[in-house]
């Protein structure tokens, strides 16, 4: 009789145990989650919250993998992080999606956990050697629109099933939403004012519209034309330095040294983030190169002072050419515009990387 009653006593401890260790645990994971959430509202910018999501969400759920999702259909997201000088292409945790349709036919059902199906879920964890015992597939929505998701993984079968994690994810995610819409909303504030800064430079509408027209009248005159797309590197400064007023500075800056270098025919236009773009019209490929060559040369030479600081700059260049030649079948203007717009900056991208 008295061993039952020790070895019952001895169970219930054992069970008693358990709950103090997971109630334990729970208060700890809480509290680290907070602790993410405060941080993570104090963020603004799409690489700094990318980088403190990947960084720092595996301790907070005592995950072993990690990945994001973001919908990018119109290359925004894209242009955003160029723009920061953010190599998003070096990143195996960041998927940028070019449409809704993957995260649609994942969440037709719900929310995702459960084993990792690789046919299913590779494309959530590209690149992995390890294969997870089960995942949790989480959607970022916003107002009934999806912006992503928050990809979880780990090698323990019951990591997605605590009442804990159950009831945290929803308002967890939730937040993330929000915190992500934010960000592109300053994303786009910021383009609109850094537009309204460059009021005297021609726009990407313009430059698009106005190589339609120079496509058309370089076709009945058999020539050829040429656009060239500037990335603008400036250096940053001490800690404290207000980013966003230097580079909307620096631009308006470079923006007058450019207009110097050009020819009357020449297009000279914004183009995004830290970019620039030029039009010439029947030029050699060693007057583009020359031009180049002409335009580093100034930016280099060319030094501001900025809340008490020298600030220097380079830039980085692509170009394209678009030759005519008689009886030429044509695919419309529009598409040669901007496969050749297209083409300069996937040069000028190959530069950066040489």
């Amino acid at each position: 009789m008295e061993e039952d009653i020790t070895t019952d006593l001895m169970i219930l401890q054992s069970c008693l145990d358990s709950m103090i260790n997971k109630v334990e645990g729970d208060a700890l994971m809480l509290k680290k989650l907070r602790s993410f959430e405060l941080k993570i509202l104090d963020l603004i910018t799409l690489p700094e919250i990318i980088d403190f999501i990947l960084n720092e969400l595996i301790a907070v759920f005592d995950l072993d993998d990690i990945s994001l999702s973001l919908i990018d259909q119109d290359n925004k997201i894209v242009t955003y992080l160029n723009s920061y000088d953010y190599d998003y292409q070096q990143k195996p945790s960041l998927i940028l999606l070019e449409d809704k349709i993957i995260l649609m036919n994942e969440f037709s059902t719900g929310i995702y956990m459960g084993a990792y199906e690789a046919h299913k879920h590779e494309v959530f964890f590209p690149l992995r050697d390890e294969i997870p015992a089960t995942i949790a597939i989480l959607p970022l929505n916003r107002k009934g629109q999806y912006i992503g998701s928050l990809n979880l993984a780990s090698k323990r079968a019951d990591c997605f099933f605590s009442g804990f994690i159950n009831e945290s994810m929803p308002q967890f995610v939730a937040l993330l939403a929000v915190v992500f819409e934010n960000s592109l909303h300053f994303e786009v504030l910021k383009q609109i004012k850094l537009t309204e800064s460059l009021a005297s430079v021609n726009n990407r509408y313009f430059l698009e519209q106005r190589l339609i027209e120079e496509l058309d009248r370089g076709q009945r005159h058999v020539n050829c034309v040429s656009c060239l797309v500037l990335d603008i590197v400036f250096s940053k400064g001490r800690k404290n330095t207000d980013i966003q007023k230097l580079e909307q500075y620096v631009l308006e800056s470079v923006a007058k040294l450019l207009k110097q270098q050009l020819r009357i025919s020449d297009v000279f236009s914004y183009y995004e983030g830290k970019k620039f773009a030029i039009l010439l019209m029947n030029v050699s490929d060693a007057v583009t190169i020359t031009l180049s060559e002409r335009i580093q040369t100034a930016l280099k030479e060319h030094k501001i002072i900025f809340s008490g600081q020298t600030i220097s700059f380079s830039a980085a260049i692509g170009h394209a050419t678009y030759l005519f030649k008689d009886n030429d079948v044509l695919p419309s203007h529009q598409e040669i515009a901007m496969q050749l717009i297209d083409d300069a900056d996937e040069y000028l991208q190959k530069n950066k990387k040489s």
